[in-house]
């Protein structure tokens, strides 16, 4: 387990903390066996997609085998070259009132020599696990620059010698090296900033499909 997981299984739980309603179905996404996070989240019928197990693809023209009361995909959806796509087909993928909780990350997520904000920047672009399996994707909008939580990474992300300015605003270097940017209609968002020495920001986002 690494060392975020702790912080961010618990920003996790404390968003699932705030569905009012009877979930007796979870569809893991990402996921290819059950985890320390899987096994605390309470739901009695349980599947996993994953590219490993042969059943998902972020990037296919997928769906799921049935309809679920909540899906859960995290630390995955940056992956997706079609942001858009992915969220309409999570909702598609709900029951009437199901939930998804969906999360995406800024930062220095994969060590690589030199730090991004996002994923491309001085001609590399950010894989991981192979090296074609780029990370192409963020959930983002204006007004989260403004979250505490954002004010508290890119003020760490100017403190480090990375080559940033504060003439240019987050949101601006978002735009530049994030390559898709999405944005939703979401029932809560939950930002965690992470580690000044090598910042990361967790975006955390709910949805429910309302049909």
């Amino acid at each position: 387990m690494g060392r975020s997981d702790p912080l961010i299984f618990r920003e996790y739980f404390e968003v699932l903390k705030k569905i009012q309603t009877d979930i007796s179905s979870v569809a893991f996404l990402g996921f290819s066996d059950e985890s320390h996070f899987t096994r605390c989240v309470n739901v009695p019928n349980r599947d996993f997609y994953d590219l490993s197990l042969g059943n998902w693809q972020i990037n296919s023209d997928w769906h799921l085998n049935k309809k679920y009361d909540l899906i859960i995909s995290t630390r995955c959806p940056y992956f997706s070259a079609n942001p858009d796509d992915f969220v309409k087909k999570c909702k598609e993928s709900l029951n009437p009132g199901g939930y998804a909780l969906i999360d995406w990350g800024l930062g220095d997520h994969w060590r690589f020599e030199d730090f991004k904000v996002g994923w491309r920047r001085n001609s590399e672009i950010e894989h991981a696990y192979e090296k074609d399996n780029y990370l192409h994707s963020c959930f983002w909008n204006d007004s989260l620059s403004e979250d505490p939580e954002s004010v508290a990474f890119w003020r760490a992300v100017l403190s480090n010698d990375y080559g940033y300015s504060a003439s240019e605003t987050l949101s601006q270097v978002i735009e530049r090296e994030v390559p898709k940017i999405v944005s939703y209609k979401t029932e809560e968002i939950r930002l965690k900033f992470l580690w000044p020495e090598s910042p990361q920001l967790y975006i955390i986002t709910l949805i429910r499909n309302l049909k």
